[in-house]
């Protein structure tokens, strides 16, 4: 606003000079000039010449359009500081930016090192905070190859679910292998060792059918041998119920496993993300709703879901092994770690307190839910994706686009409609005033004032030089404001043409004199 205030300033200097030359060169009375040159002295000047107009009303009209115009120039000052306002203000403009994709085929690459795919899932399940861009629970989804970029993107992710239901009527044997009846005479083979109390296996799958092989039959995803409680009802106990011993010193003890199939599936859908983090502003949550454990003994199965199914039975041991007292031995894989700790069991802790405690496993304590079970297993078929795209040697992930929305930080100028309508009315009135007071239609060009103002010195100098004026007011006896005003209303008009600047030629102009003997004042009208 410095320039507003520096613009009026100039503006008050060159009216004022203006002003001042026309009224010198014009016929006027000399209270008049008088006047009007203290008037441009300051609004507070121009207030009191206004004033002075009672007592003696020689230029009401000239003052006043000088303090008008002095108030419009205030009026400009506060307004100008409100007026005109820049504002910050974020915005947003839409790029394309290089992307990696998040999915990837693991079932593409399920004969080249499927083990290594499942390795890091202990670190992974221990520090979930730990390389997060592009997993999100179940969902994992493009990240973006910059982060130059400052705002928010849209990707592709895809979002991976599980259904589990129970299998009834398996028979389960000390030499690791399950048969579950599938009807019609066919059987379906499962291997897995017996597990210790509250503990979650993933089996391989044996094969099937081994009867009627016409008959049509879809390969299982995930099968699971479960050592928790379950909640369900007492006829279904009977049917899904399988013991499993574990040989102690005493007496053998029976734990009671479940058997599953976890049938897998996909969702592709598109999530907001971080450009500079490539974190998701909103974390997925885990869809899965909670229901009640049931008999199942069909699903649905692809290439894919039976591929990974494959790659979680195969994994490598946990370093957890429990052995009862026949020498049995029973290691739960990396795969079975994951699980665990994501439906909060903690193979660790089972582990020291078998050791210290081996002659019998401990009566179980946990009560797996099945919406529980079905988020983990869709987490660990995540987590495993996600790193079969990250590790060395891993499956190389592809390049796509994602839209990115990006903020940049950009000036608003806000204009205010009040202090506006003020500065123009205030604007529009000075350009009146100014063009009246400083005679722009009527300026005359040959002619100039030989003072440039009226004050007190130049006053000396007009007494001294003009006998008009040096009559007017030699008999004063009483210089008051009030008596020199009275004096000075005389029509006087001091102008020196271009052609003669040698010589000062002053014409004033006497209409009749009169002295007053009552106050002692000479009155020149």
């Amino acid at each position: 606003m410095g320039f507003v205030q520096l613009y009026t300033a100039v503006l008050v200097f060159l009216t004022q000079r203006l002003a001042i030359s026309r009224a010198l060169v014009r016929r006027l009375k000399l209270t008049t000039i008088h006047d009007i040159s203290n008037a441009w002295a300051g609004l507070g000047s121009a207030l009191i010449n206004v004033w002075k107009q009672t007592r003696v009303p020689a230029s009401l009209w000239a003052t006043t359009a000088v303090t008008t115009y002095l108030v419009c120039i205030s009026v400009l000052h506060v307004t100008s500081s409100t007026l005109l306002q820049f504002q910050t203000f974020n915005s947003s403009m839409t790029t394309n930016i290089s992307t990696t994709l998040g999915w990837v085929d693991i079932s593409s690459r399920v004969s080249e090192n499927p083990v290594a795919m499942t390795a890091s899932l202990p670190a992974i399940s221990r520090f979930p905070g730990f390389l997060s861009a592009g997993i999100s629970n179940n969902t994992v989804y493009d990240t973006l190859q910059t982060s130059s970029v400052v705002g928010r993107a849209t990707v592709n992710a895809t979002t991976v679910t599980s259904s589990c239901g129970l299998l009834p009527n398996v028979t389960y044997s000390r030499n690791n292998t399950a048969i579950a009846p599938l009807g019609n005479g066919n059987v379906m083979e499962m291997i897995g060792s017996s597990p210790w109390t509250d503990q979650i296996r993933v089996l391989q799958y044996g094969g099937g059918p081994s009867v009627n092989m016409s008959q049509s039959f879809a390969p299982p995803a995930v099968l699971l041998m479960v050592s928790t409680l379950l909640e369900i009802e007492p006829s279904v106990q009977k049917e899904v119920a399988v013991p499993a011993i574990w040989v102690c010193p005493a007496v053998n003890q029976t734990i009671e496993v479940y058997f599953m199939q976890c049938s897998l599936s996909t969702n592709n859908a598109t999530v907001v993300i971080d450009t500079q983090t490539n974190t998701l502003e909103n974390p997925m949550p885990v869809p899965q709703p909670s229901t009640q454990w049931e008999e199942t003994l069909q699903w649905t199965s692809t290439d894919w879901s039976e591929n990974v199914g494959y790659i979680l039975s195969i994994a490598g041991g946990s370093g957890y092994q429990f052995i009862d007292q026949s020498d049995y031995t029973s290691e739960p894989s990396i795969v079975d770690e994951s699980i665990m700790s994501l439906v909060g069991l903690d193979l660790s802790a089972q582990y020291l307190q078998s050791s210290t405690d081996w002659d019998q496993p401990p009566v179980s304590n946990f009560t797996l839910s099945r919406d529980k079970l079905e988020a983990a297993i869709a987490q660990t078929v995540a987590q495993v994706t996600w790193m079969a795209g990250r590790m060395d040697g891993g499956i190389q992930p592809g390049n796509g686009t994602a839209l990115a929305y990006e903020e940049v930080i950009a000036l608003r100028l806000n204009v205010t409609l009040l202090p506006l309508l003020f500065a123009t009315s205030a604007s529009v009135i000075m350009l009146g005033l100014a063009l009246h007071t400083t005679r722009a239609f009527h300026a005359s060009r040959n002619s100039q004032a030989p003072i440039p103002n009226a004050g007190a010195l130049q006053l000396l100098w007009l007494g001294y030089h003009s006998a008009p004026v040096h009559e007017a007011l030699q008999n004063v006896e009483h210089p008051t404001e009030a008596n020199l005003r009275r004096a000075g209303m005389i029509d006087v008009c001091f102008a020196s043409t271009t052609s003669d600047e040698e010589e000062l030629s002053m014409r004033s102009l006497i209409d009749s004199q009169a002295v007053d003997r009552d106050d002692g004042m000479s009155h020149l009208v």
